[in-house]
Parts: C-alpha cells; structure tokens; sequence
C-alpha cells in the first residue's frame, strides 16, 4: 500500500518539559494516526493532556478542566482564600516532581512546543507561577479579559499580590489569578469532555471515552454534522459493527439536553429502538465517530480508546479511524492498554495508506523515553509476536 507521507501534519513532533513525570520528553515524529502505549505512570494521559492545553485555545480553561477532572483542585475549595503562597500548592501536580513550591527559590516552569500546521500561538507554551494584583484579580471577574501584571516575588508583600499562572502563548504573556483558575464557574463555556477550539486556531476536540454514552454531550456533536454530508459517514461506521442498522438520529431535549436518545432504524425490528438497546460497545463507536467527523481539518485525543469496545470490533474501528482521518484530515492520537487494540491498530495501518504511528513509553529512574514504531517495524512486532505495551 503506498503511502502519504508528504503533507505535514498539524503535530510532527513534541517537545514537553517540566510537566507532570516530564523532565525532558520529545516525540520525534507523528502520523496521521497515532496510538500512545506504555505501562501505567509512564505518562500516556498526560501527553494527551500536553496535546490539549497547547491546542484548545485557552490554556487556561483547560488546565481548569484538567484540575477539576482529575480532582487535583478538590471539591469544595473555597477558591476566595486562595490569596496566600502556600496556596501554590493546589497546582503543584502540575510540575515535574509534585514540587513544594513554598521551599523554591525560583518560580517552577513547564513548556510545551510542537511543530507543523499549528498557528504561533498554539505552537509554544510556557507557564509559570507568578503573582497578580490584587485590585486587577479583584476587578476582572471574566477571565479570558483577565492580563495581570508580573509582580516579582521579592515584592509580593509590599504589593499585595496573589498567587497565579503567568501563561507565554506565543508573543502573549496572560496572567490567570489562581482564585479565577480554581473557580468553579471562571468560565463562560461549559465545561464537557467534547471541547472546541475557537474557529481561528485547528479545530480540535477531546473525547473521554469513561464519559462518552453521555447523551448531551454526544447531542452538541450530532447537531454540528446533522444533515451534512458527514453525517452519512457516522452510519456507515455504524452498520460496520451492525449491519442491519438503516439509519440514526437524535431525539428529544435541546443541543444540550441530557434527555437526549440516539434511535436508530433496522431491518431487525418493526420500529425505531435505542442505539443503548444494542449495548454499550455500539454506543462508545457512535462517540467515536461523531467526535472524529466533528473534528474535521483539526485533531482529535482519544484516551483508552479501547474502553467498552470488544476485541472483535477494534480491527473495524481502527479500519474507519485510519479513513475518516484522510477523508477529513484529522490527526488522531489515542492511548491504549491492550495488546488486541494494539494488534487492531497494526492491522488497520498496514491497510491504509495514511501513516500510522506506535508510541510506547517506557519509564526509567526519573526520565520518559519514547519509541516510535513505523508501519515496517509494527509488522514485524506483530509477526513475531512482541510485546510492546
């Protein structure tokens, strides 16, 4: 199968310092479709979540969705309180080593860059703790209008200041006070794991597969592509897992509603039942394929991919990924545990002619180091059975 190689991919490579388990990690190069596989705490969520904050558009609503989701700012923080320095720590699992930021004589920095299709602004990030005004934290209570000036730690008492992220995307320097990042209702969007980038950067959408039956959610997804020419696609991937499925569609509730159903028409019964009525693996393909057509000339994340879908089908969801990937140009990265998601991935890029791409990640003392396995190499794992998770 010939391959297409040439066209540079909105992510060919990622350099991550400093966040979370990452001392100095790069990926040397992507795929148009790339799968993340190691053991646990070798940090494939946290490149996915790397991938996010570089290319959402707000580094710093997401890294309030990331806090949140992984209950790193607790629930029931009183974020008014959180004017002092020790509050540092809240977001501390930032930082490389879950640093106590209190005993640092300098401020403790990430970056993260990549290089490829992405605009300036979503090819570099640097954040860094950092101080704001009081009266400017105090004053802006939106916080996207929010610029905080720096103020240096040695002068921190005389002026008052608070704790905050000061967040460099590209030439722009932003200032987020850390009552703002910590509050629950800081933003003007609602959080959910299906997350749009603003129309301007690579269109870019999240998909939580432990949250992806939720049917308000998948009801934002199937109104963008809803009587479009996409929409043709989500049912074919459909009818490769169930072929007697005629057609789907959306019932009830608004956009939003979670009183919303997928129903689907079908040779098999006399009327229109419940996509839920086929079972959940069905269900976590719709999710798929909805946040992959949705994510149309952008990228898409996919964390354990493999969550809910049964071995069987994996090679027939591999084999639409890889086509709906060049059909739409959207570069996908996943994550994985298992040997059969593995397998079914191998299977699926040795058939398409768009470039696939393994990553595993092995941990060794206090370094990440990273293998890419190109297509030849993925083969040759596959027939000679090595393990490579």
């Amino acid at each position: 199968m010939g391959r297409i190689s040439d066209m540079t991919e909105f992510i060919d490579n990622l350099t991550i310092r400093g966040f979370r388990g990452f001392r100095d990690l790069t990926i040397p190069e992507f795929g148009k479709v790339n799968l993340i596989t190691g053991k646990n705490n070798t940090g494939k969520s946290s490149v996915l979540e790397a991938i996010r904050i570089l290319v959402a558009g707000d580094a710093a609503e997401t890294l309030h969705t990331i806090l949140r989701y992984r209950e790193e700012i607790p629930a029931g923080t009183n974020y008014r309180d959180l004017e002092e320095r020790e509050d540092f720590n809240l977001i501390r699992s930032l930082f490389l080593g879950f640093p106590d930021i209190l005993d640092l004589d300098e401020s403790p920095t990430f970056s993260i860059q990549a290089h490829g299709r992405l605009p300036a602004e979503s090819s570099k990030l640097i954040i860094s703790t950092s101080w704001t005004s009081r009266r400017r934290a105090v004053s802006e209570r939106r916080p996207e209008l929010d610029h905080g000036e720096d103020i240096p730690s040695a002068e921190t008492d005389a002026m008052d200041g608070i704790p905050a992220l000061s967040i460099q995307a590209g030439e722009k320097v932003r200032n987020v006070p850390l009552p703002i990042l910590a509050r629950p209702a800081s933003w003007s969007r609602r959080v959910s794991p299906f997350s749009a980038s603003p129309s301007d950067l690579a269109r870019f959408i999240h998909l939580d597969t432990s949250n992806a039956g939720n049917t308000g959610q998948l009801g934002v997804l199937w109104d963008e592509i809803e009587l479009t020419d996409i929409q043709e696609e989500v049912l074919k991937a459909l009818q490769l897992v169930s072929p007697d499925i005629q057609a789907v569609s959306m019932i009830g509730g608004d956009s939003r509603s979670s009183g919303r159903t997928a129903i689907v028409r079908s040779k098999r019964f006399a009327s229109r039942v419940p996509l839920r009525s086929y079972g959940d693996g069905i269900n976590r393909v719709f999710g798929i394929i909805l946040s992959l057509c949705n994510a149309r000339n952008g990228i898409l994340l996919i964390d354990e991919i493999e969550n809910g879908l049964h071995y069987s089908v994996q090679p027939l969801v591999w084999k639409t990924i890889f086509q709906l990937a060049q059909k739409l140009d959207v570069q996908v990265f996943a994550t994985t545990h298992s040997r059969d998601c593995v397998l079914a991935f191998q299977q699926a890029a040795a058939e398409s002619p768009v470039e696939g791409r393994l990553i595993r990640l092995t941990r060794k003392d206090d370094w990440v180091l990273p293998t890419v396995f190109s297509e030849d190499k993925l083969q040759f794992i596959a027939d000679n059975d090595i393990e490579v998770r």
